[in-house]
């Protein structure tokens, strides 16, 4: 257990001195009917400084058709914080299809999501989008570590382009069958603004019945 927090805690350090802005996320997931899953995710986002920026929840719903195919929908309801200290609410629904498969300790997966924005403001158009995401995990069984890598792409339905892409490296810890602890490093590139790049810290906890 001293290794894992050793291991878990140099990780931290290590994806910190390159991050902005620190996330904390986490899942409740349960079975309520045979292959369906209801899940209830909480999010809060900090900026530098750990100034709160925006927080929401997340409900979904998930299907497994087969060990190789899920069909999932959702949806987000949140709020962003302005300069002025104002709370602006968003919403956003999804839909999401995966696959996916096992090959000795590595898991492949593969997701494609269709979803909009929409923050409830006035003159506010809804903007849709295709999100592909490709990720590579790696079991490490005798410590209970998950390492992963992943790569997402945006794609702006409205404007016919791509408009940002994402790149997240991190590390999950088993617990127990229960219960899951996580780190990452999320780079998030804006390819038609001029903020371009945002580093990010991101802390997880999932738990599953």
């Amino acid at each position: 257990m001293k290794k894992i927090i050793l291991v878990l805690s140099v990780t931290l350090a290590f994806f910190q001195t390159f991050s902005q802005d620190t996330w904390f996320e986490t899942e409740f997931s349960t079975e309520i009917a045979k292959d369906l899953e209801f899940s209830v995710s909480p999010e809060i986002r900090f900026k530098e400084n750990l100034e709160l920026n925006e927080y929401f929840l997340q409900t979904g719903l998930e299907y497994k058709f087969s060990k190789y195919f899920k069909l999932g929908a959702g949806y987000r309801f949140g709020y962003n914080i302005n300069g002025d200290d104002e709370h602006e609410s968003f919403g956003r629904f999804l839909v999401d299809a995966k696959t996916g498969f096992k090959w000795k300790n590595f898991n492949p997966k593969f997701r494609l999501r269709f979803t909009n924005d929409d923050d409830f403001a006035d003159n506010n158009e809804a903007t849709n989008y295709l999100r592909y995401k490709l990720e590579l995990e790696y079991k490490i069984k005798k410590l209970n570590l998950e390492p992963y890598i992943l790569n997402e792409w945006y794609h702006d339905l409205d404007a016919k382009e791509f408009s940002k892409s994402r790149f997240q490296g991190g590390l999950m810890y088993k617990i127990n069958k229960h219960h899951k602890i996580g780190v990452y490093y999320r780079l998030n590139t804006y390819l038609n603004s001029t903020k371009h790049i945002k580093n990010i810290l991101g802390l997880s906890y999932k738990f599953s019945l």
